[in-house]
């Protein structure tokens, strides 16, 4: 499976820096990068970057009279080195950003059944025209992370002292029925996260045949979650066989939750060179957990709710969520050894294959609505760890001219953490499933001249459950798991997993005098069709397979001095539905008869101008 290393360029002795800024004309985006690069004597130096992005939106809310979303966003990064060249060097690096969200890119689609003629229904938007008509959704996000490297010389070896110190904090507030009736607006969450590590690293020589690091590892962090559901007006009107469920408006549930975790980590690896082609790679992670958490939901009614709490309450069991308060601990133990070997054939071809056992750490249900002993709807608290075992082979190759690589993978996943409809307004976490995913990847690129260059890549992907029991049924569908009222997954495709996928890219640059150049670049990412319910195996909820077209035409120095260039992305303007899922209560306020979707979708056609300038 391909993994992705992020590198952020460190202060360099040379003072420079670089402006970028673009305006995208049909979403009205603004974005501006800034970079600074400055020495500080000899022996120190320090790199700023700001980032900054707004964007006007794309679908329009009717209800709200806005295009949504609304995006500002601001990030900084500040890099300060110290002792370049010493037995002792420095780097502290600091970030922060803030994320400002208004709205979303949802709509509402695909009404069956009586959904349309339901009397509670009638005046929803499912048209996909462009249009919303939700309540809305705000939600702000403030990160800053910070970290210290400090390597000392000893030796011919390397030590590192890397502290780090991580935290967030967001808030939301949204309208989850994402239609104009008063369901259940006013709902929000927020979640504020904090995180200390401490690495101790030491690194052997890299010029010998047997080359090694190896280290401790500490981490504590704590999690504070809340959130609150807000069932609206709507509900004091319901008649007839809803009637039950009136009690509910202008009531809520009310939930807090914390936990605190402290792990302890050892590795090591080492790399063996038998020959000059031959090397051979292991080494071996060891974990060792202790997460805490507590959960407590209370149900309370607003001030012009005059019905008996307990009334009130029962109703809300009858939503599958109950008034509960549980609290646990468990510690965790976790070892993922990991091996490797490459055979150079060539100068330029070099074949591997890889072991390598991975693991995503158990822990507690957030926002579970009952307990694991409710009778007859139980949730969830805690969960085990997700394990995995992952073999690749591979080739790859390069050259001055031409470049590839390929190869297959076969992972297979045990107690995969599932998130499983409770049969009311939530879900569950656990352990409810297994899955086994295989494919190949392929990617390459050829330059034809000096002024033409092709890449590509393109990847298969068969991903199945193996065994999962605990699916939510679609909509006219039959349970065939009981008790609860399950479907049986086993055996199919994974919901937002695509067999294919790729992207094909030309560049062409061409000189203009001795300082100029123009260049093009056309570009085509494509997927073949995907189920876009994130929970349930809905076989009328796919994306039919696209492919998306961009290009980028630029005029600038060829030292890329200044650039001015023109962006299009999606040029086709295609309609591509990322992500969706059956609107809250709609199968119960229409007795199991009718049912519609409501889905995020990706941006349309943009163009933008962009400008760049290096000093």
């Amino acid at each position: 499976m391909a993994a992705i290393s992020i590198i952020n360029n460190k202060p360099t002795d040379d003072f420079g820096g670089s402006l970028t800024g673009s305006y995208e004309f049909n979403h009205k985006e603004t974005q501006l990068t800034g970079v600074v690069n400055a020495p500080l004597g000899d022996m120190a130096g320090v790199r700023l970057v700001g980032y900054y992005r707004k964007q006007g939106g794309y679908i329009f809310n009717t209800t709200l009279n806005r295009n949504e979303p609304k995006v500002d966003t601001k990030f900084f990064r500040g890099t300060f080195s110290l002792g370049n060249d010493g037995p002792v060097t420095a780097s502290l690096k600091v970030e922060h950003a803030d994320f400002d969200v208004l709205g979303q890119a949802r709509e509402n689609l695909l009404p069956r059944g009586t959904y349309s003629a339901s009397p509670f229904f009638t005046t929803v938007d499912t048209v996909l025209d462009g249009r919303s008509q939700n309540g809305g959704f705000d939600s702000r996000t403030k990160i800053f992370n910070s970290t210290l490297d400090v390597a000392i010389e000893a030796g011919a070896h390397t030590v590192n002292l890397i502290s780090g110190y991580a935290h967030y904090k967001s808030r939301e507030i949204l309208d989850v029925d994402y239609t104009a009736l008063k369901i259940l607006d006013g709902t929000n969450q927020g979640e504020t996260y904090d995180q200390l590590s401490q690495e101790i690293r030491l690194t052997s020589p890299s010029d010998r045949p047997f080359t090694y690091l190896a280290g401790i590892y500490y981490q504590t962090s704590k999690l504070a979650a809340r959130d609150t559901v807000v069932f609206g007006d709507f509900f004091k009107t319901l008649a007839g066989p809803f009637a039950g469920f009136r009690p509910l408006g202008d009531s809520r549930s009310e939930r807090q939750f914390r936990q605190t975790s402290d792990l302890w980590s050892g590795f090591v690896q080492g790399t063996y060179a038998l020959t000059e082609q031959l090397r051979v790679t292991a080494g071996v992670r060891y974990n060792h957990e202790n997460k805490s958490g507590k959960r407590d939901l209370a149900i309370l009614a607003g001030p012009t709710n005059l019905t008996p709490i307990n009334i009130v309450r029962a109703v809300w069991g009858a939503v599958r969520v109950v008034e509960h308060s549980i609290s646990g601990e468990f510690t965790e133990n976790v070892t993922t050894p990991m091996a490797n070997i490459q055979y150079d054939l060539t100068p330029e071809l070099m074949a591997y294959a890889s072991y390598a056992k991975g693991a995503k750490a158990g822990g507690f249900d957030i926002r579970s609505n009952s307990l694991p002993t409710t009778p007859g709807f139980p949730g969830a608290f805690q969960f085990r760890p997700e394990k995995a075992d992952n073999y690749e082979v591979g080739l790859k190759y390069k050259s001055r001219n031409l470049s590839f690589a390929i190869n297959y993978y076969n992972t297979k996943y045990k107690d995969l953490q599932t998130s499983t409809f409770d049969g009311g307004i939530g879900f569950n976490v656990d352990n409810a499933s297994a899955a086994k995913v295989s494919g190949v990847e392929a990617e390459g690129r050829v330059a034809l001249g000096d002024h033409v260059l092709l890449s590509g890549s393109v990847g298969y992907l068969d991903f199945k459950y193996t065994d999962y029991l605990r699916g939510q049924c679609p909509f006219g569908q039959a349970p065939n798991v009981q008790p609860g009222n399950f479907c049986d997954y086993s055996g199919t495709r994974a919901t937002l997993a695509p067999k294919w996928t790729g992207n094909l890219a030309a560049d062409f640059d061409y000189p203009m005098g001795d300082n100029l150049q123009i260049a093009l670049n056309v570009n085509a990412d494509f997927s073949s069709r995907y189920q876009t319910s994130a929970n349930v195996l809905d076989s009328s909820t796919f994306q039919k397979g696209y492919t998306k077209i961009g290009a980028r035409l630029s005029l600038g120095t060829i030292d890329d001095g200044w650039q001015i260039a023109l962006v299009g992305r999606n040029l086709t303007n295609k309609r591509i539905i990322l992500t969706s899922g059956a609107l809250p209560l709609a199968t119960t306020l229409t007795g199991n008869t009718g049912v519609a979707n409501t889905g995020i979708f990706d941006r349309p056609r943009n163009i933008a101008l962009q400008a760049s300038l290096k000093f």
